[in-house]
């Protein structure tokens, strides 16, 4: 599959992508500059998860979720769950930043 990826960038199909996670955007940036594509120029690439991105040879732009944050809602909402079983269920929304490197441009 990364083949036609890589191809389909080539042939001037693709011109961005949004990766998950950082490893398998950082893979996908080599495959593609050993095609001669080149980053952001040919193609803009972004990360999810920005544990390693900027340490790519182009800084990879990033989605950065808010971890800790998450894991406190989970925690928060887990906790609630068990002291009132019957409790309504919730959503919660915890946005992520994004983080503009050189991968985009």
């Amino acid at each position: 599959m990364l083949g036609s990826f890589t191809d389909a960038v080539v042939a001037g199909r693709i011109d961005a992508a949004l990766v998950h996670n950082d490893h398998d955007a950082i893979v996908l940036l080599q495959r593609l500059r050993a095609r001669g594509v080149r980053v952001p120029d040919d193609c803009a690439l972004v990360a999810y998860d920005d544990e390693v991105a900027a340490l790519a040879d182009v800084p990879l732009s990033a989605v950065a979720p808010p971890k800790r944050a998450v894991g406190v809602a989970a925690v928060d909402l887990i906790a609630r769950r068990l002291a009132e079983p019957g409790r309504a269920r919730h959503r919660v929304t915890i946005l992520p930043e994004l983080r503009v490197r050189g991968s985009s441009g």
